[in-house]
């Protein structure tokens, strides 16, 4: 009996770290994916404005996440192009709320809370993929949705959990039907940053338990959008969210050597 759990954990341990050495979440086989993936899209990053953003002034949050994010793609096709995982990256040049009226299809919330809220048009995505000439898309949105998370305070000694409204980056490639094929992480993506903060000063000068939770202003908001590599004082001049997020794709994303002309000779 021993021998056989000894087994079944070695199995599982393989399988783990197999996932793990594979870049994000493959959908199907990473050998199939590199025969079925050779030229690759980037589109627009798309902002959901139908998603669950509870911010008093939630137009006005969608309106700077759109402001930030416009142009964000040629940096990421950049960087897809220099890692030389693809025979070619493209960018997508048409206009991000267009995209996702049409490409996006709402999925039923009862289709599981920690589910990623859309499938993918196959008309479309077979539109795009022939008017640009390649294999699939890489699809990334940003998207409001409740998180469940531990927030500490400045001591580190008291924390708050509880669900924190939020921006989450879900980043796929789908293929011309319309179809997963890999994502950079499983649920409903990553998170992007948070919405809220808990006033832990508020509740120890009112000596009480009960610790609220905020919303950042539009000027913090503002101001997390903007902060650059280096901080907010000197570094580089490239905001750090979409630094770091496109930073994990293009480390997750890599089926294998495709370009043997890949700038970076990798």
């Amino acid at each position: 009996m021993k021998k056989r759990v000894l087994k079944v954990l070695a199995a599982g341990l393989a399988v783990a770290f197999l996932a793990a050495c594979g870049g994000g979440n493959y959908q199907v086989p990473r050998d199939e994916f590199k025969r079925k993936v050779r030229t690759l899209a980037v589109l627009p990053i798309l902002v959901d404005e139908q998603s669950n953003i509870r911010h008093p002034e939630a137009q006005k949050v969608v309106d700077l996440l759109r402001r930030h994010s416009e142009g964000r793609e040629k940096r990421l096709a950049e960087l897809m192009r220099d890692a030389g995982s693809f025979f070619d990256v493209r960018e997508v040049t048409q206009k991000p709320d267009d995209l996702a009226t049409r490409l996006l299809v709402r999925v039923p919330a009862e289709s599981g809370a920690d589910a990623l809220p859309y499938d993918f048009s196959g008309p479309a995505a077979r539109r795009l993929t022939e008017e640009y000439v390649v294999d699939a898309l890489l699809v990334i949105i940003l998207h409001g949705r409740d998180v469940i998370e531990k927030r500490w305070d400045r001591t580190r000694l008291n924390y708050l959990e509880a669900p924190y409204n939020g921006i989450l980056a879900a980043a796929l490639v789908i293929d011309r039907s319309g179809t997963v094929l890999w994502r950079l992480d499983e649920g409903p993506g990553t998170t992007f940053f948070t919405l809220q903060y808990p006033d832990f000063d508020e509740a120890r000068y009112n000596k009480t338990q009960n610790v609220a939770l905020k919303f950042l202003t539009l000027g913090g908001i503002e101001r997390t959008l903007e902060e650059s590599e280096g901080g907010l004082i000197g570094g580089e001049d490239y905001p750090k969210l979409y630094a770091d997020l496109f930073d994990r794709i293009c480390k997750a994303l890599e089926p294998g050597l495709m370009n043997p002309f890949a700038r970076d000779a990798r």
